[in-house]
């Protein structure tokens, strides 16, 4: 065959069947009543931190101000995801599920709101936040994710803390503080349930910490 017959051979067109030349308005007539021809996405669950179950404290409030910062973190800690590390060194997320904010935001305003709660300082205010402050507290968030041990989820809070003088920016104090809290299954409420028990062991431990070397001025 010449390349001119194949030239001809290919271009030429008989009449169009009949159910391809009513193939467009089926498609059009289904778009209009709802139908997809993509399946639907996921449903996504957006899961929070509840308020901070601490007690109040009974003791006399101080006239001091804490600001509390945004913790830094690395990807993927930095994002909305709910994480679990099935093995070492190794991030999945939870399908379907999302924080209703980024897990550093969203620890901040549960610190924030336990510090609060606990009534020893004047004011707690965050890092957007113009106030005057006696003191600030920075951190780096390590650890906001589940985990896998003897095939039992359990949920991990990592935070490297260091309180620092407003004024001077010297660091008063640091510590790591870490905590490790069961789910009572492995179920995605039961994982959600474990992360607000650990934020608030996390909490609890946090507030003490500052509010006693916010007094002595010591590490």
């Amino acid at each position: 065959m010449t390349p001119s017959a194949m030239s001809r051979g290919s271009c030429s067109r008989g009449p169009m069947p009949r159910y391809a030349r009513t193939l467009p308005t089926l498609l059009m007539a289904m778009l209009l009543a709802g139908c997809s021809l993509l399946p639907d996405p996921e449903p996504v669950r957006h899961f929070t931190l509840p308020e901070p179950s601490l007690p109040a404290s009974h003791e006399v409030t101080r006239d001091l101000t804490l600001r509390v910062d945004t913790p830094s973190a690395g990807s993927p800690l930095d994002g909305p995801r709910l994480l679990v590390m099935p093995s070492p060194g190794e991030f999945q997320a939870y399908a379907g599920a999302r924080w209703s904010d980024d897990a550093p935001r969203l620890l901040r305003d549960h610190l924030i709101a336990a510090f609060r709660r606990d009534g020893r300082l004047a004011a707690v205010v965050d890092d957007a936040s113009r106030a005057r402050s006696e003191a600030t507290l920075t951190s780096h968030l390590g650890g906001f994710h589940s985990r896998y041990r003897e095939g039992a989820p359990e949920v991990v809070l990592r935070l490297e803390v260091q309180l620092l003088d407003e004024a001077s920016r010297e660091v008063l104090a640091s510590r790591r503080l870490e905590v490790v809290v069961a789910s009572d299954d492995d179920s995605l409420d039961a994982v959600v349930a474990a992360f607000a028990r650990a934020a608030d062991r996390l909490a609890v431990e946090l507030v003490e910490w500052t509010l006693s070397r916010m007094a002595s001025g010591t590490p």
